[in-house]
């Protein structure tokens, strides 16, 4: 009998109805106004539908092409219900009522094992979710905008529940080629939307080459305006898929060069230290899969061994590193990427079959061009040659066209034994120039560094005389030289510079302090064995800080209400931190505005307060999601409260706008208003309420300023406090919310994917060594983040395992073919 991939159509086609008309409720009450984003969603919807009405399996690729990026929190406002939530529930609307027609064949199947452990994690979850939720609280205006609200459990549940939506779809549609043909390319191109976010948020902000700063990126991950490491764990699962593609990559390796070469910025710039080591883990990973499946690993083999090999050229790796950096250390970015390119010329040039016996005349006559040309390049005493025309780097340049030209593919004679002459001189020349090039930037010092890069370029050049040699120039070496290259000329820049600097020399304090935070959260937990075993509840741990956290701490808080003596009049009521707090622990509530610079606005609002404290501060500022800069501060300053001390008092502010909203197009950095209170060490509230912001010509650019609407179009962030919201671990984040049996089936689930993916491997699958090393870097910057409070980031981890475990479906048996009667 054919297993069956559909569900009974009693049951897919009424939850297909179910799931559709969740989504026309959604859309109903969506904040689609004030801006672009809400536009742009509007056109995407409806463009979706109609590519999973033709090819419904398109969805194994706008699934994860969409998950990191389809994020408009800071424009809406919605943070439980997302515009993912709104495409997964279209998505589950058109595969169940697809699955409710005629019976289809599945695609995939699960083990006996992997049902089990999904039983048992759903089991947990469903018990995190009650403990969390229960006892019901009121839908008041709090009930979907505040991590407080005991609703927040249905925010962080619905990612495992979206998971369990999709199995059904999967175990349909996800046979291997489906995978090879949508996911992977899905998981590329929201890869790819997620690093030209980060390298545009770095150009806009601290600026690409400026590594001094503290700045740090969020890209399009709205789940950080409260801190964590959304981007750092997205990052972790996604680019091993990017490494895979430069690997196998045939026709397009240039495109998956650049893409690595993007990612890796993005890698490098989140200055995460737990970042930094999910990739060394997931390249040792690799690294060991290669040594365990090498020819003769596991038997005695005649000769030299091939993992020999391998070691030699971690060998020379490792030299190459090193003196990259002292390179860099001395000579700086010119050094650095002289002696990169010095290496990358031996590479290539090393594995042809070089005529040593023209090599002293090639020597001879690259000496002398080089002496007469460095004696005649001319040096004005008074007015030195700026830029790429001093003297060493135009010859550095003139030397490496020689070499790519002698050494480009395709013309006649191009690998005869003039044009490696021709080529061994131009190495010559660049040799040489890389040591004038660090005298020029450093002096005498530069030239130890630089003779030993030359020395390890001529050690490089043997590999033609050994037998075999370490690399040819076949597509592998080539893909994995190219990714070290970049690796390194990204990291080594990025480790050396004064940000990077401080953090890595603060490791020790830092882990102190989140080891002290852990002891608080387990001295947070309730001792009875229900918490024990099932968890406090998913989402729990925000309120539970704010309310039995052991400093007696009160974070700051944003609520809205309703005004008692004035029904129908709502307001937004601030907190202030109830600690010593500096201005980087506040509370910031925002909405992005489009300004004109240079103009005069009039910023008008309602404030009541019923004492001195605490003071509301008002500014505009440019900011993405964290770490405003170049604000405009509104001279608003409120006198004592008045008479009664409870009363509304309205304010109108002129201001001009500054420099805000200048740039281009692209490069203008978001602008968005902000509020905060700041207070003493006691917590005190303030009201505000009737927010307008009015252009010279009288146009309103705040949207829903009397917030009837409650959150629509308001976000928040805190900057720098983020320990209220965070647990910091994803080990400790599942005991103390899911408990003992949440936390041990996750930790089978993860066992059992992880030992068919590493079996699937040693049978020669790149795809699941891949997804290994993505979910052991995922599991690495788990360490030190809970990284399953971001829905959108639990449910690709999910969805991935859910991949790893499924098997291929067994084919039909032909039908039986009886003998015709006689």
């Amino acid at each position: 009998m054919a297993v069956q991939a559909a569900m009974p159509g009693v049951a897919a086609r009424p939850l297909a109805l179910l799931a559709g008309a969740a989504c026309v409720l959604a859309l109903r009450h969506y904040p689609l106004g004030h801006g672009w984003p809400g536009l742009l969603f509007a056109i995407l919807l409806p463009a979706y539908f109609l590519l999973l009405c033709w090819r419904p399996a398109c969805w194994l690729f706008c699934v994860p092409a969409l998950l990191p990026v389809l994020d408009l929190a800071p424009w809406t406002g919605w943070f439980f219900l997302e515009e993912i939530d709104v495409l997964l529930l279209l998505t589950v609307a058109c595969g169940y009522w697809r699955l409710g027609g005629p019976s289809q064949p599945a695609a995939a199947r699960l083990s006996p094992a992997a049902r089990l452990c999904v039983l048992l994690c759903s089991l947990a979850w469903l018990a995190a979710l009650l403990r969390g939720v229960l006892p019901l609280a009121p839908l008041d205006l709090n009930a979907w905008d505040n991590y407080l609200s005991p609703y927040n459990s249905l925010r962080l549940s619905k990612a495992w529940a979206w998971s369990m939506l999709l199995l059904p779809l999967l175990l349909r549609d996800a046979h291997p080629h489906a995978l090879r043909r949508y996911a992977l390319p899905g998981m590329l191109a929201g890869l790819a939307m997620v690093s030209l976010f980060a390298l545009w948020e770095r150009a806009v902000f601290p600026g690409l080459l400026n590594l001094s700063s503290d700045y740090r990126i969020t890209a399009p991950f709205s789940a950080m305006h409260t801190g964590g490491a959304a981007l750092d764990g997205y990052l972790a699962l996604s680019l091993p898929f990017a490494g895979l593609w430069l690997a196998r990559a045939r026709s397009r390796w240039q495109a998956a060069l650049a893409l690595l070469l993007l990612a890796l910025h993005a890698a490098f710039t989140t200055f995460s230290r737990g970042l930094y080591a999910a990739l060394a883990a997931a390249m040792l990973l690799a690294l060991w899969q290669a040594l365990r499946t090498a020819p003769g690993a596991g038997r005695q083999a005649r000769g030299r061994p091939p993992v020999r090999g391998i070691l030699l050229k971690l060998l020379l790796a490792g030299l190459g590193t090193v003196l990259l950096l002292y390179m860099f250390s001395l000579a700086g970015y010119r050094g650095l990427l002289a002696a990169a390119v010095l290496l990358a010329a031996s590479f290539v040039l090393a594995a042809r079959p070089l005529p040593w016996r023209l090599a002293p005349a090639s020597l001879l006559c690259a000496l002398c061009l080089q002496g007469l040309l460095a004696a005649w390049w001319p040096e004005p005493a008074l007015q030195p040659t700026a830029g790429w025309l001093k003297g060493p780097y135009f010859l550095f340049l003139l030397a490496a066209m020689l070499l790519t030209g002698t050494l480009w593919p395709g013309g006649a004679g191009g690998k005869g034994p003039a044009r490696l002459g021709l080529a061994m001189m131009a190495w010559t020349m660049l040799a040489c120039n890389l040591a004038w090039i660090g005298w020029h930037w450093a002096g005498p010092p530069a030239l130890l560094p630089a003779g030993l890069v030359v020395l390890l370029a001529m050690l490089m050049l043997c590999n033609g005389r050994l037998h075999p040699p370490l690399w040819r120039l076949d597509r592998a070496s080539l893909s994995i030289a190219g990714a070290a290259g970049i690796l390194l000329l990204l990291a080594i820049p990025v480790s050396a510079s004064y940000y990077a600097t401080e953090r890595f020399a603060t490791t020790a304090f830092d882990m102190q302090g989140r080891l002290r935070h852990w002891r608080q959260v387990l001295a947070m937990q309730p001792p009875d064995w229900g918490d024990r075993l099932f968890g406090m509840g998913s989402g729990s741990f925000p309120a539970t800080y704010y309310w039995h956290n052991p400093g007696r701490e009160v974070p700051a808080s944003i609520a809205y209400a309703e005004d008692r003596d004035a029904p129908g009049n709502y307001y937004v009521r601030l907190a202030s931190p109830g600690y010593s707090a500096g201005y980087g622990e506040l509370l910031r509530l925002l909405q992005r505005l489009r300004v004109q610079p240079a103009t005069r606005y009039t910023l008008a609002l309602d404030v009541r307060r019923s004492g001195p404290m605490p003071v509301l501060q008002v500014r505009l500022c440019q900011r993405q999601l964290l770490y405003p800069q170049n604000c405009v501060e509104i001279p608003l300053r409120l006198p004592p409260p008045g008479n009664p001390p409870a009363a509304w008092q309205h304010y109108d502010v002129p201001f001009d706008s500054a420099w805000l909203g200048t740039g281009a197009w692209l490069l203008r950095p978001p602008v968005q208003l902000e509020l905060a209170v700041s207070g003493t060490a006691a917590s005190s509230v303030l009201d505000v309420d009737n927010l307008s912001l009015r252009a010279p010509g009288g146009e309103e650019l705040i949207a829903n300023g009397r917030f009837t609407q409650a959150n629509n179009y308001w976000f928040f962030s805190s900057d720098h406090h983020h320990l209220p919201w965070h647990i910091k671990s994803m080990a400790l984040h599942l005991l103390v919310e899911t408990g003992w049996c949440g936390a041990l089936t996750m930790l089978a689930l993860l066992a059992v994917a992880g030992l068919r993916l590493l079996r699937r491997a040693a049978r020669g699958e790149p795809g699941a060594l891949a997804c290994a090393a993505a979910l052991l870097g995922f599991l690495v910057v788990g360490l030190f983040d809970s990284l399953l409070d971001v829905p959108r980031l639990a449910l690709l981890c999910h969805l991935m395992l859910l991949c790893a475990l499924l098997q291929a479906a067994p084919s039909p048996p032909p039908p039986h073919l009886e003998s015709a009667p006689p």
